[in-house]
C-alpha cells in the first residue's frame, strides 16, 4: 500500500512538530538557548505548513 501524497505530508508535520518538541524540551532542560530557539522556529514552521497544506 503506498502512502497519498495528503499522508506523506501529515506525516511529515507531525515529524516537524515531534522534532520541534524534542528540541524545545532538550533547550529548556539543558538551558540551551540556540536549541530553544531552533526548535521555536521548527514549531512555527510546522503550523505555518498545516495552515499552508489544508487551506
Amino acid at each position: 500500500m503506498t502512502p497519498t501524497p495528503d499522508r506523506r505530508m501529515r506525516l511529515r508535520i507531525i515529524a516537524l512538530a515531534l522534532a520541534a518538541a524534542a528540541m524545545i524540551a532538550a533547550g529548556a532542560a539543558l538551558e540551551w538557548w540556540w536549541l530553544l530557539g531552533i526548535g521555536m522556529w521548527t514549531m512555527v514552521v510546522a503550523f505555518l505548513t498545516e495552515l499552508i497544506y489544508r487551506s
